[in-house]
């Protein structure tokens, strides 16, 4: 018979030390790290919507930061944060750390009547973003239009931030190639101010560029969700060539066909448009027009397209192309003699699968081709890439579909962009822009701090075995101490000394 127990044979009990315990010590390194970057500093520097009293910026974008990492998905969970004694302590050694004493007591006295909170409370938070809105642009907005308000300069500010925090890492981390991928994603709300997307529910519709080689988000555009992906898209990438950090000395662009536009196109070719890198070489997914379906029509001649597995070459069951094909609107760029290279790429479909019975091509998501009776799933790219081998390109372009793509996955799942704390839109993008730093701060923590064996876990792996640890928080000799199990001290220990080292550093 089963136990007439309902509960394990375990006392609960108040621990009458009333010891400070953390749930979270492994956020004791990435405090460390914040402050070695220098952040606050430069929040001091370029942010500063604090007045004489009460909470300064940086708290307050701290606050957040902690709230990202530790999973928050709202304002409000940022009383669970109060609750963590442990980590209270730390926090509020991170915020006097390098001060002297009278900077210490110029803190401390912005609290009229003193301070009873480590963390902000839920209500100071949404009185901080929203002085990120611009509301005068909001009176602009006309229904059916797509429009993006011009951003207030403390948004402008969150991503200056951005841009620092990824020049620490390329001076500690150099790469010289910059692979830029573009590429907006869908943020579904609730939210009763935002607008309508093009797959017919509310959302927000943030435009990313991602670099590839640090695999951090360069760049990030908050709009609405029924602005169109390529919409002043050529702009958004010139713009993210201003946050790139010296060294880097190549840049490649990948895209979806939202950047099929002429004028994408012809400023990458234009080395004059940014004559630090040259020409951009780029490849992007090409429209499936008319005129171009008729230039596949007269290829005879179609290449198998092969992967690499285990050290043996696998069908990936593609076929690819090049297609002689010249758009009326590039055929006009005098000054550009040679003409863009097209490949088509062909995927046949199940032996079985016809368009009636599947209702013609308005059923299926992508375009379809049909020849000799076999139906094909047909795409296309374009490319400056005029001498490179056509196999290689077309695996990298493809490639732009895995990091990215996980990028926005990460922005989503694993960090606070699936959910959205205002119905103001300046609220919001500070929300998205602050998401950014915190994951970029924590690529910049596997890059740097973590190690390889962390390096492609995602934050679930990583709140679970680094940050969601259980210490205890002792003063001996008048000097805080973190006891932690002997197995994680060791590794705490050795994310420390690789700090202290980025520190001493020169930068």
């Amino acid at each position: 018979m089963p136990s007439s127990r309902t509960i394990l044979p375990i006392k609960v009990e108040a621990d009458p030390t009333e010891a400070v315990a953390t749930a979270h010590a492994g956020l004791l390194a990435y405090l460390e790290l914040w402050c070695t970057i220098g952040m606050p500093q430069h929040i001091d520097r370029h942010l500063c919507l604090h007045g004489k009293q009460g909470w300064l910026t940086r708290q307050l974008i701290q606050a957040l930061l902690l709230l990202n990492l530790l999973g928050g998905e709202s304002v409000t969970d940022i009383d669970k944060l109060e609750d963590d004694a442990g980590l209270c302590v730390m926090v509020r050694l991170s915020e006097v750390f390098a001060l002297n004493r009278q900077e210490k007591r110029d803190v401390e006295r912005r609290f009229r009547s003193g301070r009873t909170r480590t963390f902000p409370a839920a209500t100071q938070l949404y009185t901080f973003l929203e002085q990120f809105h611009n509301a005068e642009e909001e009176k602009k907005r006309q229904d059916g239009v797509a429009f993006i308000p011009a951003p207030l300069s403390a948004l402008t500010a969150l991503q200056t931030l951005n841009g620092l925090l990824i020049a620490w890492l390329q001076e500690r981390h150099p790469q010289t190639i910059a692979t830029l991928d573009v590429d907006a994603t869908l943020a579904e709300t609730t939210i009763q101010t935002a607008k309508f997307c093009y797959k017919g529910y509310r959302a927000y519709q943030p435009l990313n560029v991602y670099w590839g080689e640090q695999q951090v988000l360069l760049h990030s555009e908050f709009r609405d969700g029924n602005v169109p992906a390529g919409f002043e898209l050529r702009r958004v990438v010139e713009a993210s060539l201003a946050h790139l950090p010296p060294g880097v000395q190549t840049l490649y662009l990948r895209s979806d066909s939202a950047a099929y536009d002429t004028e994408v196109l012809f400023w990458c070719e234009r080395a004059a448009k940014h004559p630090r890198y040259g020409r951009i070489l780029f490849t992007i997914s090409a429209d499936i027009t008319k005129e171009f379906r008729q230039a596949v029509a007269a290829v005879t001649e179609w290449t198998p397209e092969y992967r690499t597995v285990k050290g043996q070459r696998v069908r990936t069951g593609r076929e690819y192309a090049e297609v002689v094909y010249v758009p009326n609107s590039h055929a006009v760029q005098g000054d550009i003699p040679e003409p863009f290279r097209y490949l088509a790429i062909r995927e046949k479909l199940h032996d079985q699968l016809t368009l009636p019975e599947v209702g013609g091509q308005g059923t299926l998501p992508f375009p379809t081709w049909e020849q000799g009776g076999v139906i094909y799933k047909l795409s296309g790219i374009v490319t400056n890439r005029r001498e490179e081998e056509a196999a290689k390109f077309i695996a990298w372009h493809y490639e732009r579909c895995g990091k990215s793509e996980e990028a926005h996955a990460i922005m989503k799942d694993d960090f606070t962009g699936g959910r959205f704390p205002s119905q103001l839109f300046g609220a919001n993008a500070a929300w998205w822009a602050l998401m950014i730093l915190t994951m970029n701060l924590q690529q910049v923590m596997k890059w740097m701090v973590l190690g390889k064996d962390l390096l492609s876990k995602r934050m679930k792996a990583v709140r679970f075995g680094v940050i969601t640890r259980a210490g205890r928080l002792l003063c001996h000799a008048r000097q805080q101490v973190l006891r932690v199990s002997q197995v994680f001290a060791a590794s705490l220990q050795a994310w420390r000394a690789t700090i202290n080292g980025l520190a001493l550093a020169p930068g």
